[in-house]
């Protein structure tokens, strides 16, 4: 009877694992998730549709594995949080910390692109605050404002003291009624959230760039497999016509 009821044991649980590996083979959409905010070139809605570099990069890569994807803007910390719960597949536009390596994974087929990571004054400020590189120094006596819930991909940096601000219009905000007299911001982002507006106008970013990040499509721990195919994917598509013609459409250089 003991023969009898192992045996019985070990076929439900080939049973199981047969279950499993023909849902995961069956699946035909995945969920990713990104912050609410616009960020051209790479994620913004125009005329009500989401686009950009990093949407249409992403789409093309699942549709090479036979996967759709389902879009979901979400305030930046709980974008976070869905993935880390693993009730989404992956977050995209995410810089790489030892924090967030507890509940995602990053691998090097799946980067998106990079971003320069520059500290803004306001224009009229621009003479009085310069920075040479050192930033332990430049920090001592500043507290910069940083969009809440966002990382850099530095220790040093995520580190340190500072003011949090909702979003890149709220920092702003911030910046032009005094609370502080820096901020830190990725210049790309920046850039194209005020483009063509007089806000851009009103800021100066300081040389040197405090670091150049890359910006992954981070999967879910639980999704470690699919993050593999999705980077073999990744870098198969890279190498084609379609992604150049991409990257010239967005204006970007490889």
């Amino acid at each position: 009877m003991a023969i009898i009821r192992r045996a019985f044991a070990w076929l439900g649980g080939l049973g199981l694992q047969l279950l499993l590996t023909a849902a995961a083979s069956a699946q035909t959409e995945i969920t990713v998730v990104r912050g609410d905010e616009q960020y051209p070139p790479f994620e913004m809605v125009v005329d009500a549709q989401l686009t950009g570099l990093h949407i249409e990069l992403v789409t093309a890569v699942a549709g090479k594995l036979g996967l759709g994807v389902k879009w979901e803007s979400l305030p930046w910390k709980r974008a976070l949080r869905r993935v880390e719960m693993g009730q989404a597949h992956a977050v995209t536009y995410i810089a790489r910390t030892p924090e967030r390596e507890a509940w995602a994974v990053f691998l090097a087929g799946n980067l998106l692109t990079s971003s320069e990571i520059r500290f803004i004054v306001l224009k009229e400020r621009a003479a009085e605050v310069t920075y040479d590189g050192q930033l332990a120094r430049f920090l001592a006596t500043r507290r910069p404002i940083v969009v809440r819930g966002f990382a850099f991909g530095s220790e040093e940096l995520d580190g340190i003291k500072k003011l949090e601000a909702n979003n890149m219009q709220d920092l702003l905000r911030m910046l032009k009624a005094g609370h502080a007299e820096i901020a830190v911001v990725n210049w790309g982002d920046f850039v194209g959230a005020f483009k063509g507006r007089p806000e851009l106008a009103a800021v100066q970013p300081l040389s040197p760039p405090v670091r150049v990040t890359q910006n992954y499509i981070a999967f879910a721990l639980k999704d470690g497999a699919l993050a593999s195919r999705f980077a073999a994917a990744m870098s198969d598509y890279k190498n084609s016509p379609q992604y150049s013609a991409l990257l010239a459409r967005y204006q970007i250089e490889r």
